[in-house]
């Protein structure tokens, strides 16, 4: 009857317990944990991507609005503009101080400015406040002396022959 060899079991469960160990370095074997923290750095690199795309985005949200702004503030400046001179026009005609004046428009607003004097008699009886905000309102200087100021106002109101 043979006799168990115990140095050769030894061996045997030592090589046996060296390749169980080995075990652990395939993907399987190791619960994933592997692949799990390569998802989750590749999670991790994905988050801090969108992080900048949506950054990005939001600047150029802010950028085009901006733009917008500036369009329609150019649109409203550009049909301003077109009334003020129709206005300027049916004003030129103006001798007599009880002449109706066409009211102007705000480049601030787009809409016809309070207080506009209707004849030439109400515009030469404004007030040197009230000369300074329509002139502020028609993007015109406020500088000089109240003469010059009412000068200007009449010039902006197409009224050239009162004005010089």
């Amino acid at each position: 009857m043979e006799q168990p060899d115990f140095p050769l079991a030894v061996r045997s469960l030592e090589t046996l317990t060296e390749q169980v160990a080995r075990c652990q370095n395939l993907p399987a074997t190791d619960g994933g944990l592997r692949l799990a923290q390569a998802l989750e750095g590749i999670r991790n690199d994905m988050r801090n991507e969108m992080r900048t795309v949506n950054r990005k985005l939001d600047d150029l949200d802010r950028k085009m609005d901006g733009l917008d702004r500036k369009v329609q503030d150019l649109d409203r400046r550009m049909t301003v503009a077109e009334r003020n001179g129709v206005a300027r026009m049916e004003n030129s005609s103006a001798m007599r101080p009880d002449a109706g004046l066409a009211p102007l428009f705000s480049l601030e607003t787009g809409v016809e400015i309070p207080g506009c004097p209707s004849t030439m008699d109400e515009a030469g009886a404004l007030s040197s406040r009230d000369v300074d905000r329509i002139l502020r309102q028609l993007g015109a200087s406020t500088a000089g002396s109240v003469q010059e100021r009412r000068r200007r106002l009449l010039l902006a109101f197409g009224v050239a022959t009162r004005a010089v």
